[in-house]
């Protein structure tokens, strides 16, 4: 072959490995925003997941405190009438109550009723 004929060859040859490199490269790369981007999409869905997941427990939350108030006033509100409690019944009365106050963040409406429960005689 001539020497002219290796030259352009060789250009066409390494012109042409080039190509095939830059093809590869840009596969690549293509393959990695795609990961990234489907992974992106995956962290938004965990986010969302993760947004519904505290309003629902908010909503559960709120929910508890409504029905701890309720029956933390019926219950006071019969042993006051009673006229005495029983040991327990102002044991679990109270544990209802500070649950409902501290865990739930009640905002202190049962104080006066649990003072006057607290307050009772005790059955014997």
């Amino acid at each position: 072959m001539s020497d002219w004929l290796q030259i352009v060859l060789s250009i066409i040859g390494g012109g042409a490995l080039v190509a095939l490199i830059n093809a590869l490269h840009g596969r690549a790369d293509f393959k990695r925003r795609r990961k990234a981007e489907k992974e992106d999409r995956q962290s938004m869905d965990v986010e969302q997941e993760i947004t519904g997941l505290k309003q629902a427990v908010a909503a559960i939350k709120d929910g508890m405190k409504f029905v701890l108030y309720d029956r933390i006033r019926f219950l006071g509100q019969a042993y006051i009438a009673d006229g005495e409690i029983d040991f327990d019944d102002r044991r679990i009365l109270n544990a209802m109550h500070k649950s409902y106050h501290n865990g739930l963040d009640g905002n202190g409406d049962l104080d006066v009723l649990m003072g006057e429960v607290n307050r009772l005689p005790l059955k014997r």
